[in-house]
């Protein structure tokens, strides 16, 4: 009997050690959340209470309003500029002029590529010659973006230093799209010279340079053999070649192209 009594002590003592252990767990799990939920407040998603104190403090409450001002100022005078846009070629002379100086402005001065891009569109709306030479400057700027805006805009400026510039570009930038876009605009020049850089881009081996010249090359002459790289040399090259009739097909691929 003594020894069955001592074992079920024994046993006894054993379970109640087991219950204490899982009370023990029991409640360690909820204290590691309530733990992680505490420090998730203390230190927050992203600022938590310090975000209070940030709003609190001068240092900061400053800095955001320049941050706030500084885009209002961006979005504003990218509007404005924009709007110039559409309106300095319908303006009297002496107010280009005026214009065109607060655009080159803009563009030697301003650090946004965005908004120099917009100068030199804006610069580009007009055909007042004052306009070229920061354009001429806009081309060999260090953003690709900028570069191809000036392109575009040196279309149909026809002064022979403009054409130049272009050709230049047309063969030797590192960027194809910038290549692309001052090909494009070589076909509205009526010169020797753009005749022949749009000649040797049709042996490029970018198909997409291949292209631009065959545009550029409808634009410039009047003729439309379409993609058809073999009739565009012939013809350059003073062969005899006869001008095929487009099909409808042909003549809403050549549209897209030229947009």
């Amino acid at each position: 009997v003594a020894i069955v009594s001592k074992r079920s002590r024994k046993n006894t003592k054993q379970r109640r050690n087991a219950c204490e252990r899982m009370s023990t767990v029991s409640m360690a799990v909820p204290l590691c959340l309530f733990t992680s939920m505490l420090l998730t407040s203390i230190v927050g998603c992203v600022d938590g209470p310090l975000f209070a104190l940030k709003q609190a403090n001068p240092y900061y409450r400053k800095q955001w309003k320049e941050d706030a001002e500084k885009g209002i100022v961006f979005s504003k005078r990218q509007e404005e500029i924009r709007l110039v846009k559409t309106q300095i070629s319908t303006m009297p002379e002496d107010e280009q002029v005026k214009w065109i100086g607060e655009l080159a402005k803009v563009y030697d001065y301003e650090t946004s590529p965005e908004l120099k891009r917009d100068a030199v569109m804006a610069l580009g709306a007009t055909p007042h010659p004052e306009a070229e030479a920061p354009l001429m400057r806009a081309c060999s700027d260090k953003n690709d973006k900028v570069r191809i805006a000036a392109c575009k805009a040196m279309s149909g400026r026809k002064s022979v230093s403009a054409g130049q510039m272009l050709a230049s570009i047309a063969q030797s930038d590192k960027n194809m799209s910038v290549r692309s876009a001052a090909i494009r605009s070589l076909g509205t020049y009526q010169t020797d010279e753009a005749r022949a850089i749009l000649r040797k881009s049709l042996d490029e081996k970018s198909p997409v340079l291949q292209h631009e010249s065959m545009i550029a090359l409808k634009t410039m002459t009047g003729k439309d053999f379409g993609l058809d790289g073999p009739s565009w040399r012939k013809f350059l090259d003073g062969e005899p070649v006869e001008e095929p009739v487009p099909s409808l097909a042909d003549q809403i691929q050549s549209s897209l192209l030229l947009k």
